[in-house]
């Protein structure tokens, strides 16, 4: 596995296993929706989404940050 892979691993074993809410910051969208439940979308600082997941294709339209 790649070494992004094992980060993913060991970032969703320390939430299930020990409870441990992590922040993440990362511009790579495939890697957060293998290892996050919640998003909150930045814009040049601000923020303009957050929520669940399942969400954020939406927000990501409705902030003009995708099609």
């Amino acid at each position: 596995p790649s070494i992004a892979a094992d980060i993913g691993n060991v970032i969703r074993r320390l939430n299930r296993e020990l409870g441990m809410t992590i922040l993440l910051v990362e511009h790579q969208l495939p890697f957060v929706r293998r290892v996050a439940d919640r998003f909150c979308l930045l814009d040049s600082g601000r923020t303009v989404a957050h929520g669940a997941l399942a969400q954020l294709d939406e927000a990501l339209i409705g902030a003009g940050l995708a099609e």
